[in-house]
């Protein structure tokens, strides 16, 4: 019994070695997750990775907004939020389908995916766009939709972040998050999507949090009481289950083979495999129970490996087509408005501001500019103090991993509406976050979700009065 097999290292472009990449796949570990490089270089070095494996690799990817989440050549897709906010259950399948094609194109089997957090506070600093919004049913149906994308591309899926990380103020990347929730809240709310998917998972992904509802001391990853008891005991889940990277800080420095004694059946991205497959196999031979479960382990990831086998490999020839239309379809039906229809005609002199969490001294919102101003639109930038008949503000404030920010901060709260007592009409164009306007004096929110051109273009064509914004906040 190799209990290698159990560990799934992870691959960082421009961070991790090739060649100790290439002795882990010798070693025989279960498979690889990653992240970064172009399309190419993902592709060369699967096809390494594979031929140097003695047994089959399962390779994994976290391609929640589409391959374009890690890879610079590839398309971003839609986001969560927006595919929720159109409320549209087909846009979520091409999503899937879509993303899966492109996945197996490169040897990617399985998408880490879908996100079934519930998008229930504004401050949550990783969820937010990655959810398909604040209703447990309406997620579930987006995530079911999604599923069925990805199964008919060819790749498996994975659901996540169990028991739910959508209520929390931190992010695990940085440290241990908690979720207040009481068991019956819980019922009633986040755990709806995976009483209702788990048949349809090929996996289940406990995240870093510490859910006192489940366990007062560990967290859902390492939790016996959370994986065994409840999980599968309660839920009667029978499928593979993964742990979250286990590179995050949340996990307080918790030995990765603590996450398998608790229930886990995969280690995924351990900080030290080489490490994690010694200290592995020295628990799993002096415990009669951690050998069936690794026999249970093994026996799953086969099955997942066999399911793969029978899938057929699709060739992605017109995808990038189609990544465009779903988004343009997308951005058409959910774009949401609050507050005030604005509308420029040609020819209006309109401030133009914009301002993110993270700045990058370029403009982000190029094709939002652009198209007002090939439309006649005579756009200035603002500057401290500037009085404005009409004031257009952008922004492309999302999530990101391992930094803990989202939304405005204080400051930039203070320079938007500072700005804003003086315009006469102000509009507030998100690109990003769906919580953005809270604590804001503008006339009008338009929430896009999405920062990819269709988005942008068509946001310009809702100010411009060509297109109508269709969407239902999902939040």
């Amino acid at each position: 019994m190799n209990t290698n097999r159990l560990i799934h290292a992870g691959f960082w472009f421009g961070k991790s070695d090739v060649k100790e990449a290439l002795e882990l796949a010798k070693a025989g570990v279960g498979g690889f997750c990653i992240y970064f490089g172009t399309t190419k270089e993902v592709k060369e070095l699967i096809a390494a990775l594979r031929a140097a494996a003695p047994s089959g690799l399962i390779i994994s990817a976290d391609y929640e907004y589409g391959l374009g989440r890690w890879h610079k050549d590839a398309q971003l897709l839609p986001s969560n939020i927006s595919i929720g906010a159109a409320r549209k259950e087909d846009l979520s399948y091409k999503k899937g389908l879509i993303t899966a094609r492109q996945a197996r194109e490169l040897g990617v089997d399985w998408v880490l995916a879908p996100n079934v957090d519930l998008a229930d506070t504004p401050a949550n600093p990783i969820v937010n766009t990655r959810s398909f919004g604040k209703d447990a049913s309406l997620v579930t149906d987006m995530a079911k939709a999604f599923m069925l994308g990805l199964a008919d591309g060819g790749c498996l899926n994975c659901l996540k972040h169990f028991p739910g990380h959508g209520s929390t103020l931190l992010d695990s990347h940085l440290s241990l998050p908690t979720v207040n929730k009481s068991l019956s809240k819980l019922q009633e709310e986040d755990l709806i999507p995976y009483k209702k998917l788990l048949t349809k998972a090929d996996a289940i992904m406990p995240s870093h949090l510490l859910v006192p509802a489940f366990d007062k001391e560990k967290p859902a990853s390492f939790s016996e009481k959370t994986i065994q008891g409840f999980l599968r005991r309660e839920l009667h889940y029978k499928g593979l289950i993964v742990t979250d990277a286990l590179i995050m800080k949340a996990t307080g420095g918790l030995e990765p083979v603590d996450a398998f004694k608790a229930g886990a059946d995969i280690l995924l991205c351990p900080e030290n495999p080489f490490e994690v497959m010694a200290k592995l196999e020295k628990e799993v031979k002096k415990d009669r129970s951690l050998i069936d479960h690794a026999i249970s382990a093994l026996s799953e990831q086969e099955m997942m490996i066999a399911k793969l086998k029978s899938a057929e490999d699709f060739v992605c020839k017109d995808c990038a087509e189609q990544a465009d239309k779903l988004s343009f379809d997308t951005a058409r039906a959910g774009i949401c408005l609050k507050g005030e229809d604005i509308k420029l005609k040609h020819g209006k002199s309109v401030t133009y501001l914009e301002i993110d969490v993270f700045p990058g001294g370029e403009m982000q919102a190029k094709d939002f500019y652009n198209k007002l101003k090939a439309e006649g639109i005579k756009l200035k930038p603002y500057k401290a103090g500037d009085k404005s008949d009409v004031l257009i503000i952008s922004t492309m404030a999302n999530y990101a991993a391992f930094s803990g920010k989202i939304n405005f901060s204080a400051e930039q709260k203070e320079i938007i509406n500072k700005a804003t007592a003086k315009a006469g009409k102000s509009a507030l164009v998100s690109f990003g976050s769906p919580f953005v306007d809270d604590g804001l004096k503008i006339n009008s929110f338009l929430m896009a979700g999405t920062q990819t051109a269709p988005f942008q273009k068509v946001c310009a064509d809702i100010l411009l009065g060509k297109e109508a914004a269709r969407g239902f906040m999902p939040v």
